[in-house]
């Protein structure tokens, strides 16, 4: 288990501080620091590279017994890389965006050139493989970190605009579009343009038709994950024994604010992990995440937790001190905030939780935010929680234990998000749409998982039982295939309106057979809701549910079909087809969106879903919580496995104490009591 703290990030802390607080980070419990090599520091002068400061502090942190992380920081390019007006990241109005400084990279050189630029390139890959092949003769260096929080650099600062339309970025795009298209012929057609020579063909520049937007978004987060494989070569080449780690700054599907980023500032959680050894993300939640941080917070984590399918993960950066959305700070988390974050990391399967950072920031925008100790070095009340959660949590047992699946899921879809995307910025529809969802099972402490479309041809053979689909407008032929199997052998469907309406190029389905044959309805017409807003569904006298943005009309084509609820005025609303030996729930409208919650949609949804969440309980009885208070206040329990063990771990987000049994499907009850958040004392248990 990694427990430990962000600290070097030149020139701050200075010399005269590092004995004192790597001392202080041993007698708290730490066991793991974080050190940031940024390129200009490292690199002033091309070909010269002097990591004297770096040898100390991890030679000093080795006989602590502190385990380090290096993070690689290419961002921070040494000023002779300036050389090339058009190899600078390039917006798409026009902007090159020069070197600067920014918050988080006090020396400056951000964001670099584009990594298109074949020049820079070179020069990024010769200061990795150097840094590497310096530090492979320290015992103590237990992983590389290639890229922090990957995503299309300067995105964080220019979320309202587009990147990159440098001249290498469009050579690039070209080339990508000719590997997927082959003929100049072939392209046009899908984008519904006539073009005489690959010359003409140029990335979108603001949003109209679909297919190139789709395709410019595709390409990118393509090219991240290239990128990324890219920094990873360099290192192993200077060190080819070297675990190698990145982090995304927040789930890119979910967003800080369940607003959605995968599409805007390109960081897809799901392509990034599969190019390394271990996983992770960022969390700053009193400062990020809003009022619902605990929620918002667990989330990030079940969703990263899928996205590095059984690779390690842990929380690479946990909020330490204040945040800074001002002048001098902002909120600054309890240690009941410290220990709750860092249960809800163990509790979706993670390997500990690093904090950004141990000291405040003495310059900057940053300055004088998110240290974990005062402006001397002295502990706080939330270092010394973090040392407790430190002794707590290192644990042989949590550290091999591994992720047990539930049977409840939630679809994921790439494919949407960047149609979403394409239509003027929606991503907010469908990221709210999940985080929705997931927020109504949470609500009545079900547990539920992610399950990603990558993943779609193993749907059949996995362990779901319950899958449901949040606004699933882009389907495959090949998701609806397997979807049709899932349901066939025994699975529930349940799924929101309009599923596979558009191809994944963004073309409208107009033979709506194979969804006919999975549904058994016919879609007749798409209906926007007055002033996007709601509108009701009636399943009885005595429920009513909220459905938000548009109403789907069917027509029933089974006599297998039938009709759950009704709009209003009398059209079908939600439909059930039974399928083989499962069925398929279609619901004609979007009853999953986060905007308020309606206690009848959270008894709906959850009525699909196995309560317990596995196969391995039979039933999780929670008593003393209030699951529709207006802020998310549920506890939430997972399971994990360690070889023949189960390890159950209960998370109370709610102010008010609650009991939790846990019935296992063999053997005795387990039962335990947790506190309320703001005093909470949170449990593991063995079963």
């Amino acid at each position: 288990m990694y427990y430990g703290a962000q600290y070097f990030r030149p020139p701050f802390p200075s010399r005269d501080c590092w004995q004192r607080d790597l001392d202080n980070m041993q007698s708290l419990g730490f066991n793991y620091i974080k050190l940031w090599v940024v390129w200009n520091w490292v690199e002033p002068e091309k070909g010269h590279f002097d990591f004297s400061e770096l040898d100390e502090l991890v030679t000093e942190s080795g006989k602590r017994g502190l385990s380090v992380v290096l993070n690689l920081i290419p961002e921070g390019a040494p000023f002779w890389t300036d050389t090339d007006e058009e190899g600078l990241y390039t917006t798409a109005d026009g902007e090159r965006i020069q070197y600067g400084g920014p918050a988080n990279i006090p020396s400056a050189g951000w964001p670099g050139r584009c990594m298109h630029d074949p020049e820079f390139c070179t020069y990024v890959e010769t200061f990795l493989e150097a840094a590497a092949r310096h530090f492979s003769s320290f015992p103590q260096i237990i992983a590389i970190d290639v890229w922090n929080e990957p995503h299309l650099e300067p995105m964080y600062d220019y979320r309202s605009n587009m990147l990159c339309y440098c001249k290498h970025s469009v050579v690039a795009f070209r080339e990508w579009l000719r590997k997927k298209y082959v003929t100049l012929d072939a392209l046009g057609k899908s984008w519904y343009r006539k073009y005489s020579s690959w010359e003409e063909v140029n990335p979108p520049r603001r949003f109209g038709t679909w297919a190139d937007m789709i395709d410019w978004r595709r390409f990118w987060l393509e090219e991240l994950q290239r990128w990324l494989r890219i920094r990873v070569d360099a290192v192993h080449r200077g060190n080819p024994d070297i675990p190698v780690q990145t982090h995304v700054a927040y789930s890119g599907i979910l967003g800080n604010k369940m607003e959605g980023g995968l599409a805007n500032e390109l960081g897809d959680e799901f392509l990034l992990s599969s190019v390394v050894d271990m996983f992770g993300l960022s969390s700053f939640p009193r400062w990020l995440m809003g009022k619902e941080h605990m929620f918002n917070h667990f989330i990030s984590n079940e969703m990263v937790a899928a996205a590095s399918k059984g690779k390690p993960f842990y929380q690479v950066e946990l909020q330490g001190g204040g945040g800074k959305p001002g002048l001098l700070g902002g909120c600054v988390p309890t240690p009941d905030d410290v220990r709750v974050w860092n249960y809800n990391t163990v509790a979706a399967g993670g390997k500990g939780s690093v904090y950004w950072q141990y000291a405040p920031e003495p310059a900057g925008v940053e300055s004088p935010g998110f240290g974990l100790t005062g402006f001397e070095g002295e502990n706080t009340p939330r270092s010394l929680e973090a040392g407790r959660c430190a002794r707590e949590l290192n644990r042989s047992d949590l550290d091999s234990a591994g992720i047990v699946p539930s049977v409840n899921a939630i679809y994921v879809s790439r494919d949407t998000d960047l149609l979403a995307f394409s239509s003027e910025r929606r991503e907010w529809m469908y990221s709210g749409s999940i985080a929705g969802t997931y927020e109504m099972l949470y609500r009545t402490s079900i547990p539920v998982r992610f399950f990603h479309q990558d993943d779609v041809r193993m749907l059949a053979d996995s362990d779901v039982a319950v899958l449901y689909l949040p606004m699933p407008i882009v389907l495959s032929d090949e998701e609806i295939d397997m979807l049709s199997v899932f349901v066939e052998q025994g699975g529930t469907l349940v799924s929101e309106a309009c599923p596979g309406l558009y191809h994944t190029d963004g073309l409208l389905r107009q033979d709506q057979k194979k969804l006919e044959a999975l549904f058994g309805v016919r879609h007749r017409e798409v209906q926007g809701i007055e002033d996007w807003g709601k509108t009701d569904i009636v399943i009885s006298e005595n429920l009513v549910l909220t459905a938000w943005f548009y109403r789907e009309l069917t027509d029933i084509v089974s006599d297998s079909v039938s009709v759950i609820g009704r709009f209003r005025d009398g059209e079908n609303a939600i439909t059930e087809f039974r399928k083989g030996k499962g069925r398929s729930i279609l619901i004609g409208s979007y009853i999953g969106y986060h905007d308020g919650i309606n206690p009848a949609n959270v008894d709906f949804i959850s009525s699909f879903a196995v309560a317990s969440g596995y196969h391995e309980l039979s039933q999780i009885k929670i008593t003393g919580s209030q699951p529709y208070s207006k802020l998310p206040s549920s506890p939430v329990v997972r399971l994990l496995k360690n070889g023949e063990s189960y390890i159950a771990v209960a998370v109370n987000h709610g102010k008010e104490p609650v009991h939790i049994e846990i019935i296992p499907g063999k053997g005795k009850t387990r039962s335990f009591d947790l506190k309320g958040y703001d005093g909470t004392v949170q449990e593991i248990e063995s079963c």
